[in-house]
C-alpha cells in the first residue's frame, strides 16, 4: 500500500453559493453551483501531518484481510462493505503492523483533495475530457442524458463497471481517484457545517450518517467535486462506495455538539392530555388547509418545486405531525423528507422543516404511524435498502434507522391486524409487503418465486398495482386497493378500482372490482377501519390526465336527488367492502374559490368541484374525527358529516 506524506495547512472548506437549482431536466450539465449543505465555506486549520493511501483500498490489499471478497481483480477498488467494516479493516491493519490506521476525517480529505486549489476540482473548475465513467444506463443515464449525449467530461462505457485504482491523473501530492471511481467512506458523523474558523474538526458528535465523499462512477459530475459532501447508514454497503486510509494519529480536535433540532422536533410537548371525543351526532367539516409550507424559490434543504407523497399521524401528546418528501426531481438526489407539526390547540400547521435527508440519497416514499400507545414508526426507501425509525418521545428524537429488504417505495401506510402483527405494503413486484410479528423488531416478505408472477397486474401471486392501502376484514382476510397507471392494466378491470384479497398472509390473491374509476397517476388512495366500524375508502372521480374531459360521479343530495361532482372523494362500507352506499365529494361547498393544490398548481372549490389530484394519507384521532392529507393540503371530517347530504341542486 503507497502512503503520501501530507504536511498541515489551512485551507477554505465547502463552497458557497450560487445554490443550485437541481433541475437535471432543464440543464444536466451544470456542476458548477453549491449544496445547500456544503455552505457556509470556512476556514480549516489542520495543525498535524498524517500520511494518505495514494489509491483507494483495493480488492487484492483487502483480500489479506478477508481472503476471497468480492468480484473483481486484485487491482480494482474494493466496494460492497460499509463504514464498519472499512474501521475493522483498519483495526486490523494497525494490530498486523503496530502502527495507527484509521479512515480520513471529512476536512482531512477535502483538504488532500484540494491539494492546494481552490477551484470546482483538483484538475481546476472542470474535469478533463474522458475523465469520468458512467457505465451503460447505471445511475438513470438515460433519464439525465435522454439524448445519449454525455458531455467531454464523461467516459461513456458500455460494458461492465471497471473500478482499476490509478486510472485517471493523480492531484498535485500525487493522490489518485480523488474525484469518482469509487466513493469513500469517512470518518466523521454528518452534520451542518458551523461558518467560524475550526482546527483539526472531527465533524458532529452523533448523527444518523457516516460521511462519504469523492464520488463515484456513473454518477452526476457535480457530485464529484471538491467540496460536495454525501453519505450513508454506517452498517450499509453498496456497489459504489470504498475508502482509503489515514496512517497517523486522530486529530486533536473535539467533534461539533449536535445541531439544535428541526423546528418540527423543536419544544416538542411531552405531555399526556386527556383527549375528549366529539359529538358523533353533529356533522363537523374543516379545510382545506395547507400544511405544506415552503418559501417562494427554495433550494434546500425546503423545495418549493415539487412536495409529495405524505403521511399523517396523531402523537401521544395530541399533535399531529405530517411527513412528505421535497425535490426538485423524483430520481434527484436532491430529495429528502420534510415535516410539519400541528400543535395541539393550535389552528395552523407550522412552516416546513427538515425531516430526514441521507445528503446525496434520493430517500423516496415516507410513511407515518403510530401505535396508539407511546411509539411511532416511520419508513422511508433508503439507497439500497428499506429503512424504519420509531420514536417514543413524539416525534421530537428517533431511533437509530432499522434496515429491511427488499428495497423499494413503502405501498402505503401500515396497519396491525388482530394477530398483533405489523403490515405495510410495498411496490417491488417480487413481493407483496413486510410483515412484522414481533412488534417491529424484524420484518419479513413473502417472496414470489416464480418471476413470471412477479408483476402489479394480478398474478395470483401478489396484490394489484403500487401504493396500495390495506385492511383487515372481519373474516381476517387482507384486503387492499391498487393504483394502474397503464390504461390496458386498467381495462383488465374494466376501468374500475382493483381490489385484491389474500387469506393466507400473501401468498395468493384473489380479486374483483369496486365500483369506483380506476386510480391512476398522481393518485394515492386511502382504505382504512374507522374506529366506529365501517370501512373508509377516499379517492379521485377522474383521473388527472382526463380532467380536461372528466366525467364526475354522481352524489345524492339532501333533496333525493342527485348532482355530478368532481375530484376527490370518500366512500363507507357498512359489509366489509362489498357495497359503498355513502359517497360524499371532500368540498365544503359554497361560492367557487380558487385554491392551491400539488406543486402550487390551482384549483376551483365549489358544490361540485374538489381537489382533483394529490396523494392522500389519513389517520382517525382520539376525538374520532377524520384527518385527511392530499399532497397539499389537509382537512377534517367526522362519520355524521360523510353520513349527511349536501344541499346541491340536482343535474
Amino acid at each position: 500500500m503507497k502512503l503520501v506524506h501530507i504536511a498541515p495547512g489551512k485551507f477554505r472548506m465547502g463552497q458557497d453559493g450560487p445554490l443550485s437549482q437541481y433541475n437535471l431536466k432543464k440543464d444536466p450539465t451544470k456542476f458548477d453551483d453549491a449544496d445547500y449543505d456544503e455552505m457556509p465555506a470556512h476556514e480549516v486549520v489542520l495543525t498535524k501531518a498524517f500520511h494518505l493511501g495514494t489509491t483507494e483500498v483495493t480488492l487484492g490489499q483487502y483480500r489479506e484481510f478477508k481472503p476471497g471478497f468480492g468480484k473483481g481483480d486484485d487491482d480494482e477498488a474494493v466496494i460492497g462493505i460499509s463504514w464498519t467494516e472499512a474501521k475493522e479493516f483498519c483495526a486490523w491493519l494497525s494490530k498486523k503492523e503496530g502502527r495507527t490506521y484509521r479512515l480520513p476525517t471529512e476536512a482531512e480529505w477535502e483538504y488532500a483533495c484540494r491539494a492546494g486549489t481552490t477551484t470546482f476540482f483538483h484538475t481546476g473548475d472542470a474535469l478533463p475530457a474522458g475523465f469520468h465513467k458512467w457505465n451503460r444506463d447505471a445511475g438513470g443515464r438515460g433519464f439525465i442524458f435522454p439524448d445519449g449525449k454525455l458531455p467531454a467530461e464523461y467516459a461513456p462505457i458500455e460494458e461492465s463497471a471497471n473500478f482499476t485504482v490509478g486510472k485517471t491523473p493523480a492531484n498535485a501530492w500525487g493522490l489518485y481517484d480523488m474525484h469518482g471511481n469509487v466513493a469513500e467512506w469517512c470518518e466523521d458523523w454528518y452534520g451542518p457545517y458551523e461558518g467560524s474558523e475550526q482546527t483539526d474538526p472531527l465533524g458532529r458528535a452523533d448523527g444518523d450518517f457516516r460521511v462519504i465523499r469523492g464520488g463515484s462512477q456513473s454518477v452526476q459530475t457535480r457530485l464529484l467535486r471538491s467540496a460536495n459532501r454525501g453519505g450513508w447508514l454506517p452498517d450499509t454497503k453498496n456497489d459504489k462506495t470504498g475508502f482509503r486510509v489515514v496512517l497517523g494519529e486522530p486529530p486533536p480536535g473535539k467533534p461539533l455538539p449536535l445541531a439544535a433540532p428541526a423546528l418540527n422536533a423543536a419544544n416538542v410537548s411531552q405531555s399526556f392530555p386527556k383527549i375528549e371525543r366529539a359529538r358523533v351526532d353533529i356533522p363537523f367539516f374543516s379545510g382545506p388547509k395547507p400544511y405544506v409550507k415552503i418559501p417562494p424559490d427554495s433550494y434546500g434543504p425546503l423545495f418549493t418545486r415539487h412536495n409529495h407523497s405524505p403521511a399523517i399521524a396523531e402523537c401521544l401528546n395530541g399533535d399531529l405531525l405530517a411527513i412528505w418528501y421535497s425535490c426538485v426531481n423524483e430520481p434527484g438526489t436532491e430529495l429528502n423528507n420534510l415535516a410539519s407539526r400541528l400543535r395541539l390547540g393550535s389552528e395552523e400547521w407550522e412552516p416546513a422543516s427538515l425531516f430526514w435527508d441521507g445528503p446525496d440519497v434520493n430517500d423516496h416514499g415516507p410513511k407515518l404511524w403510530w401505535d396508539g400507545d407511546r411509539t411511532l414508526y416511520f419508513f422511508t426507501r433508503g439507497l439500497n435498502e428499506n429503512l424504519i425509525r420509531t420514536s417514543t418521545d413524539n416525534g421530537a428524537t428517533w431511533s437509530k434507522a432499522q434496515t429491511t429488504l427488499p428495497v423499494c417505495e413503502w405501498g402505503n401506510a401500515p396497519i396491525r391486524t388482530k394477530e398483533g402483527y405489523l403490515v405495510i405494503t410495498t411496490d417491488v413486484p417480487s413481493t407483496t409487503f413486510n410483515i412484522s410479528r414481533d412488534g417491529g423488531k424484524t420484518w419479513a416478505s413473502p417472496v414470489i418465486a416464480e418471476k413470471s408472477k412477479q408483476n402489479r397486474r394480478g398474478s395470483g401471486a401478489r396484490h394489484v398495482g403500487i401504493h396500495a392501502p390495506i385492511v383487515q376484514l372481519a373474516d381476517g382476510r387482507l384486503m387492499t386497493v391498487g393504483r394502474q397507471d397503464d390504461v390496458k392494466d386498467q381495462a383488465r378491470y374494466e376501468g374500475k378500482t382493483s381490489v385484491s384479497y389474500t387469506s393466507d398472509w400473501g401468498q395468493t390473491w384473489t380479486y374483483d372490482t369496486i365500483d369506483f374509476p380506476a386510480i391512476s397517476t398522481v393518485q394515492r388512495p386511502v382504505l382504512m377501519r374507522l374506529k366506529e366500524g365501517p370501512l373508509l375508502f377516499c379517492s379521485y372521480t377522474d383521473p388527472i390526465r382526463e380532467w380536461k374531459n372528466r366525467k364526475g360521479m354522481k352524489f345524492k343530495n339532501s333533496s333525493g336527488g342527485e348532482f355530478t361532482g368532481y375530484g376527490l372523494f370518500a366512500a363507507l362500507s357498512f359489509d366489509e367492502g362489498k357495497t359503498w352506499p355513502v359517497r360524499r365529494l371532500i368540498t365544503k361547498g359554497g361560492e367557487k374559490r380558487t385554491l392551491n393544490t400539488i406543486d402550487r398548481g390551482m384549483f376551483e372549490m365549489s358544490d361540485t368541484m374538489a381537489e382533483p389530484q394529490g396523494y392522500l394519507a389519513a389517520t382517525q384521532t382520539r376525538d374520532d374525527h377524520i384527518q385527511l392529507i392530499t399532497s397539499k393540503n389537509h382537512y377534517v371530517f367526522n362519520l355524521a358529516w360523510l353520513k349527511s347530504l349536501p344541499a346541491v341542486p340536482a343535474d
